[in-house]
């Protein structure tokens, strides 16, 4: 039996990454309210990097691996295809990450793409000007080694370099640390509907605090991220939540749940061919059906796919089932449910 749940669950892993891959090629279309179709996304991804376990004496951040398991959830919920990446040790495997993913995904115009960091951040001023920083799992402690923490982490400037090397029209960068704003301009704007500009290019950045902020480790911003996505950040209730919308409930609710500890910021690359658009969320037909307040219609609406059909539902499916066969079983009702799912 241990030797057929182990084939089982090697099948589970497989059978996972396909559904992760189909997941994202599911068409997203926005609508105007008057109905005009003004974008489609043609594919849908997002690279999910949370960092824990850190060992170069910085905080361990236990809470991040609840963090990857819920925004993993809700950006498949809404027809993501999700790449997890947990404790990468350094700036190298950090760039790997980037790199493959891109590759893979940012190639073709119409799709869009989502980047998720969950771990420590750092500011450093160097005569004058302020850098912020990814931080590894390696990494060291700045104030301890500033040369080798210079040599592992990954400045922001990179970050500007992957944004600009992407071909697809809409990214999205989200940080869960808290560092210096630069690379992007931050934004005061009023969110507008959705228009023939959403459709613009344009690469996007919110960050759950800034550089003299700390991120706890029970993660106020990751809880409001998921609120957002699953219909409180829809401000105008039109269906939709756009990365500007976003941007705005976050530095809202964080600010006042944080008790004033935390300033999310948010805000466009500044490039003036990059910065027209607006990411965008369709909200799930659930969420649209709990009391949306608006006259308007959206037509196309994402349909969460079935939670068993994530690696950790199929794998506990596996573990619990009483026999062989009672595993297959479960196994072709999930196939079947998928298959109903991607009929929609």
């Amino acid at each position: 039996m241990e030797k057929t749940l182990f084939i089982l669950l090697s099948l589970v892993l497989c059978w996972s990454a396909s559904f992760a891959a189909e997941r994202g090629i599911k068409r997203v279309e926005i609508k105007t309210v008057s109905g005009e179709t003004v974008g489609l996304y043609e594919e849908s991804h997002a690279l999910v990097i949370g960092v824990s376990n850190y060992t170069g004496g910085w905080p361990k951040l236990p809470g991040v691996r609840d963090d990857i398991v819920s925004v993993r959830k809700v950006l498949e919920e809404q027809g993501f295809g999700v790449e997890v990446v947990e404790n990468p040790k350094n700036r190298i495997e950090l760039e790997q990450a980037f790199n493959s993913f891109i590759q893979t995904h940012g190639r073709k115009p119409n799709n869009r793409l989502l980047f998720y960091f969950a771990g420590h951040g750092h500011t450093i001023k160097n005569y004058g000007e302020e850098m912020g920083y990814i931080v590894p799992a390696s990494s060291p402690n700045p104030n301890r080694d500033l040369d080798r923490f210079l040599d592992s982490a990954m400045d922001m400037q990179m970050i500007e370099v992957y944004a600009k090397r992407i071909r697809s029209k809409h990214a999205l960068f989200v940080f869960d640390s808290c560092f210096s704003g630069s690379l992007f301009a931050l934004s005061r704007a009023i969110p507008q509907n959705i228009s023939y500009k959403t459709a613009s290019p344009v690469r996007q950045f919110i960050t759950s605090g800034t550089a003299d902020e700390t991120v706890p480790d029970q993660s106020i911003f990751r809880r409001q991220f998921i609120s957002a996505l699953q219909g409180e950040g829809d401000t105008d209730k039109d269906g939709y939540v756009t990365a500007l919308e976003l941007g705005e409930f976050l530095q809202k609710t964080v600010v006042n749940y944080s008790k004033n500890a935390q300033h999310p910021q948010y805000g466009k690359i500044r490039n003036p061919n990059l910065d027209k658009g607006d990411f965008v969320f369709v909200l799930p037909k659930a969420a649209l059906d709990l009391g949306s307040t608006s006259k308007t219609a959206v037509s196309v609406a994402v349909v969460a796919a079935p939670l068993e059909t994530s690696g950790l539902q199929l794998e506990t499916l596996i573990k619990q089932a009483e026999s062989q066969e009672q595993a297959k079983e479960k196994l072709k009702q999930v196939k079947k449910q998928w298959a109903a799912w991607q009929s929609r």
